[in-house]
């Protein structure tokens, strides 16, 4: 399992490699990688935390699963709209770049959204195909959260880079 997670990990080190230019050109870019990877990942093991307890409990059944995954969802673009407003707020009072601090907290929000998603989704699917989702989910769902954060984060800071620089 473990090789697994190192071939996840490289991914990650792989999509960084791709928008090298992008840092290059806005280097100012790497200060949030931590703060975007590090709240999706978060916010994706608080899902697992509430799907695991879900499953523990029996409260999950076929009909609930997709259900349960969009009230988590929800709640991710919640909590990531507050941190997001936040961090959006203290860029443009440090930094005084406001696109740039838009283009971070809408990376957030999406990224913890997602995270979110995902973090309730692996466990059932982990539960599905009878491996212990209390175990194996936790790295795998910060693995694949920080692979999708950094798509996201690149992505739009690489669409709006002509006018970040």
């Amino acid at each position: 399992m473990v090789d697994y997670f190192n071939i996840l990990g490289m991914i990650t080190a792989t999509i960084l490699g791709r928008f090298e230019k992008t840092l290059e050109n806005v280097a100012l870019l790497a200060a949030f990688i931590p703060i975007i990877s590090g709240m999706s990942g978060n916010s994706g093991t608080q899902s697992l935390a509430v799907s695991v307890r879900n499953i523990t409990t029996g409260e999950i059944n076929e009909q609930s699963k997709f259900r349960i995954a969009l009230r988590e969802a929800g709640s991710g673009v919640l909590s990531g709209v507050v941190c997001s407003t936040i961090l959006f707020t203290i860029i443009v009072a440090i930094y005084h770049q406001p696109l740039l601090a838009l283009i971070v907290a809408g990376s957030l929000t999406c990224a913890m959204t997602v995270g979110t998603f995902v973090g309730s989704m692996i466990p059932l699917l982990m539960n599905k195909l009878n491996i212990d989702p209390a175990v194996a989910s936790g790295p795998f769902i910060t693995t694949i959260n920080d692979i999708i954060s950094m798509l996201i984060y690149f992505g739009l800071a690489t669409s709006f880079m002509a006018y970040l620089i």
